[in-house]
């Protein structure tokens, strides 16, 4: 044997193995798929052996609750309990007030519904569900309490016992076999939303047109990105004690990051600017100014600006050396940090500080240039770079916090949700009246399975208000429980009563189920796949003593297709979702927002509750890219132009206590003011846009006619323009609270 093939048998023997590891591996969609069937195969025979009434509801319970992360069982696991229990409570009493008075009994349980909807449309997460769930949990438990209103409560204990059992076999299975937990996805998802952002803004940066079909669609992506991101700090936060505590802060960097996205068209531009200037400055530049320290540290209040009076003067001894090409070293190095962020994959906890550390390091190299800055492109190309890298680097300090085991980096302050009052009194008003009009229908009817097209319609209109588009959902989840009813009746009288045992009935009904839970993890078809998986097995008569009645499951067959059918014309009658005019009422209320903001003024306590604010600005204009969905068009021009809204409400802010430090005259000082005060009136901002346009220009020639340098008018003067320009883009976006009056 050579020399060279001894060595070569155990690297094959080695390829070899790892191929074997690698091909037994089963994918993540695999893994979740087998966790869930063997979660609904515990569930269903532990029901059945514990003899409770609807064992189907446990494989039910599991299906709902099934989500890939550790962290999204547990949460959801927990208040679907909480769901029911509230619901359960709510049975009794209702059924008790109203015991032999059906008519009574329906609205009473169609004003619980409409409340409970209406809370469900003012919570996030799957607090949301849980008050759906409280809503048409009445109609699940007095479904079987009609016939004899004293047994109520064993129907709600019995209904609790079965959820809870689904809940903590899906809890124990997926603990016992997912390996990965979810602050591992938080942080990988998270960089994987980092490095999105530098390569966008690097791409912008080298060329890409704001129109460019790639561009758009990456920024649209990231988008969705950075808000599932909120949803998984939510569910680390269940596993974790320390995501839980840092859970407040980390969403105030998320913040940043999808403010940093939005105006990375801006940013992006300027930083082309830079790096053209950077090569076409001679090497040797005698007009050049020296910069500012740049170790000075900045200023903890993001909206203020270095001192109107130059730190350094070209005799200072202090500062005597100055490098050959500042402005081609800055250009150099925030290039670097950007290809840094780009190809960011910590490797231990100090590495997240680091990189933040290195961007607060070039940010304050941009601080000690802008003292001088020669004209008003340069300055506005500084600032905007500036705050491009002080978003990244708020978006980066709280994980990195988190990571180090420091305190939050943004404290313990509590943060405000959004909330749509108007989306969500409708979709309760809604509820409301549909299940009062189904319920009197059944109850003329005189209908033995009313009571079921009831629970159908009571939960499908609850659960589907909030989607972007309830119309469209309605009919996916119809097309799903009339697909399951069908299936359903074939396995339920061609196979099952050909079966005996567990282990062949579970086996029997593996394949349909295993299909459906694949279809649910495919965006486009989630409600479908999950209407017939849940109706599926409910239609199927599972029990001790199976019974096969052909009469009696069409009955309910009928009623389950009826209802769910029933719901699509609901969505269509009855205050029917209207994108659009969310659309509207959302720009609405975000203008607003945005005025209020600027009109409270700035200093210390205005930037402690800046990123505050931006947390729950941009869970507004999420709801609204929501609504937008129904056209894709309009909504990737939103995403920037709300980039444009966020850049001038940050200019405005920084304007405020900005041009108190300078010494203007007193005609200039009153036009700024008179400037500022138009820019807090939104709904006209051609008018606000010229008034910024002309302060620009005043300031400007009042730094040309200074006879000593003053820096801080420049700034201010850019920050005028900076507004002045990107005003049309933020009346396109205004455009939406139609009508628009008389704006110019």
């Amino acid at each position: 044997m050579s020399a060279v093939s001894g060595p070569a048998q155990p690297a094959r023997r080695a390829l070899t193995w790892s191929g074997v590891k690698t091909a037994l591996t089963p994918s993540p969609t695999a893994a979740y798929i087998a966790r869930t069937l063997l979660a609904m195969a515990i569930a269903l025979y532990a029901a059945l052996w514990l003899e409770l009434s609807s064992p189907a509801s446990a494989v039910v319970t599991v299906m709902i609750v099934a989500n890939p992360s550790r962290g999204g069982i547990v949460s959801k696991g927990v208040w679907r309990i909480f769901g029911t229990v509230t619901g359960a409570v709510a049975a009794v009493v209702i059924m008790a007030c109203f015991p032999q008075q059906p008519l009574l009994f329906i609205i009473a349980f169609g004003f619980w519904l409409g409340v409970c909807t209406f809370a469900s449309s003012m919570f996030r997460h799957f607090r949301a569900y849980a008050a759906v769930l409280s809503g048409y949990t009445v109609a699940l438990i007095a479904a079987g309490a009609f016939a004899t209103p004293d047994h109520v409560l064993a129907f709600a204990l019995s209904r609790l016992a079965v959820v809870t059992l689904g809940v903590v076999v899906s809890t124990v299975v997926t603990m016992i076999f997912q390996p990965s937990v979810t602050t591992d996805a938080m942080r990988s998802r998270g960089r994987a939303a980092l490095r999105g952002v530098a390569d966008l803004l690097l791409s912008r940066a080298a060329g890409a047109a704001m129109d460019d079909t790639a561009f758009i669609a990456e920024r649209t992506r990231l988008a969705g990105e950075i808000e599932r991101l909120d949803e998984i700090v939510e569910f680390s936060g269940v596993e974790a004690t320390d995501v839980s505590r840092h859970a407040p802060s980390i969403r105030r960097g998320l913040a940043a990051m999808y403010a940093a996205l939005l105006s990375v068209s801006v940013a992006g531009l300027s930083l082309t600017r830079l790096t053209e200037a950077a090569a076409a400055q001679p090497p040797d530049d005698p007009t050049a100014q020296p910069p500012d320290d740049p170790t000075a540290q900045p200023s903890d209040d993001p909206t203020a600006q270095p001192s109107d009076h130059p730190t350094a003067q070209p005799g200072d001894p202090a500062k005597a050396v100055v490098a050959r090409d500042p402005t081609a070293r800055l250009a150099v190095s925030v290039v670097a940090v950007l290809e840094e962020v780009r190809h960011y994959d910590p490797q231990d906890d100090r590495a997240p500080m680091a990189l933040a550390e290195h961007i607060a390091s070039v940010a304050r190299e941009i601080t000690a240039l802008q003292g001088a800055a020669r004209s008003l492109e340069e300055e506005t190309t500084f600032a905007r770079i500036h705050q491009e890298l002080r978003q990244l680097y708020e978006a980066i300090a709280p994980f990195a916090a988190w990571r180090a085991h420091h305190a939050p980096y943004y404290g313990l302050r509590r943060l405000s949700a959004f909330k749509d009052y108007a989306t969500a009194v409708r979709n309760g008003t809604r509820s409301m009246i549909a299940v009062i009009l189904g319920g009197l229908f059944t109850y003329i009817a005189a209908w033995p399975t009313g009571p079921t097209l009831l629970i159908v319609l009571a939960a499908s209109c609850a659960l589907l208000s909030g989607a972007p588009s309830a119309a469209a959902a309605s009919m996916d989840f119809a097309k799903g429980i009339t697909l399951s009813t069908v299936v359903a009746f074939i396995w339920e009288f061609a196979f099952l009563p050909y079966l005996s045992g567990y282990p062949l009935l579970f086996l029997s009904i593996t394949p349909v189920l295993a299909i459906g839970i694949f279809v649910s993890t495919i965006p486009r078809y989630t409600l479908m796949a999950l209407g017939f998986i849940i109706f599926f097995v409910t239609q199927l008569s599972i029990a001790d003593e199976m019974s096969y009645d052909v009469v009696t499951y069409l009955n309910n067959g009928i009623a389950f297709a009826l209802g769910a059918w029933v719901t699509v014309l609901v969505f269509r009658v009855i205050l029917p979702p209207n994108p659009m005019r969310d659309a509207r009422n959302l720009t609405r209320r975000i203008r607003r927002s945005t005025e209020r903001l600027i009109r409270s003024g700035s200093g210390h306590r205005g930037r402690r509750d800046w990123l505050g604010w931006l947390v729950t600005h941009n869970q507004a204009m999420q709801r609204l890219f929501m609504r937008l969905q129904v056209n894709p068009a309009l909504r990737s021009q939103t995403i920037g132009d709300c980039g444009a809204l966020l850049i001038i409400t940050q200019e405005v802010l920084r304007l405020q206590s900005f041009v108190r430090g300078l010494d203007l005259p007193e005609s200039e000082a009153a036009e700024a003011q008179k400037a500022l005060r138009r820019l807090s009136r939104l709904r006209q901002p051609r008018r606000a846009a010229a008034s910024a346009e002309r302060m620009s220009e005043t300031l400007v020639a009042l730094h040309e006619r200074s006879d000593e340098p003053r820096p801080g008018l420049l700034r201010a003067a850019a920050s005028f323009r900076t507004i002045a320009a990107l005003m049309p883009q933020a009346e396109r976006f205004l455009g939406l609270e139609a009508p628009f009056g008389k704006a110019a």
